[in-house]
């Protein structure tokens, strides 16, 4: 993963090190939308200046990630309702397209590499298994994403899963959740292996979609007295 490899990259400058570990956390959840983030105390964390601390949170803030408020402090970004529909909607067409090339691009041992996660996944689901379903699913998706070529469209979407991280845990703690999460993805192998690419790029974006969904319930369920 890029996040680790710049982490712990020596070469890598003080900012870009500092933003790297950030970013762990933001995705593992240890940081969690609305956290205050203390330049002191990162700076204390990582044995550096205030100025490292602070380049690297600029960073993160051009990226929307974290959001500076002079006089009233610096926080994980929490975004608005209509936020994220809108990374959803984007979301779901850049995933379309990985899945698209993936379809018209992988070679034989990558598909093969594509079903053997795809079953990771299952297996995990069916077991209830979420640390092993999270880590299946991020050589899964890790596998789309080198299958399809396409570097610009990879970062793109990297960028927005990262945003959607809190989002994204929220939704896979539902009941069932992994289950579907785990049938979806069959759904884009199948496709993919039958070099479909728009059967594959609808069953992405319907995957995407579906995320929405449940977190539509999950938002909805305590006015609607569902339990």
């Amino acid at each position: 993963m890029q996040i680790e490899k710049t982490r712990d990259d020596p070469n890598a400058s003080q900012p870009d090190r500092i933003r790297a570990a950030l970013l762990e956390d933001i995705e593992a959840g240890a940081l969690m939308p609305g956290d205050p983030v203390d330049e002191k105390l990162l700076a204390d964390r990582f044995g550096v200046s205030r100025t490292p601390v602070r380049e690297a949170l600029l960073t993160l803030s051009a990226q929307h990630l974290v959001r500076i408020v002079p006089r009233s402090g610096i926080h994980v970004h929490a975004p608005e309702a209509a936020e994220l529909v809108g990374m959803l909607e984007a979301l779901s067409e850049l995933e379309g397209v990985v899945a698209r090339l993936c379809a018209q691009r992988m070679d034989p041992a990558q598909r093969e590499g594509l079903e053997h996660w795809c079953a990771a996944t299952r297996a995990s689901a069916r077991k209830g298994d979420r640390a092993g379903f999270e880590a299946a699913n991020q050589a899964f998706h890790t596998a789309l994403y080198e299958g399809c070529g396409n570097s610009v469209v990879v970062e793109q979407v990297q960028q927005l899963r990262l945003r959607l991280a809190a989002f994204r845990r929220k939704v896979r703690d539902q009941p069932g959740r992994l289950l579907s999460s785990a049938a979806d993805h069959e759904a884009v192998v199948a496709a993919v292996l039958a070099s479909d690419a728009e059967r594959a790029a609808q069953a992405m974006r319907e995957h995407i979609v579906a995320k929405g969904r449940a977190f539509a319930d999950l938002l909805l369920a305590p006015a609607g007295g569902r339990r």
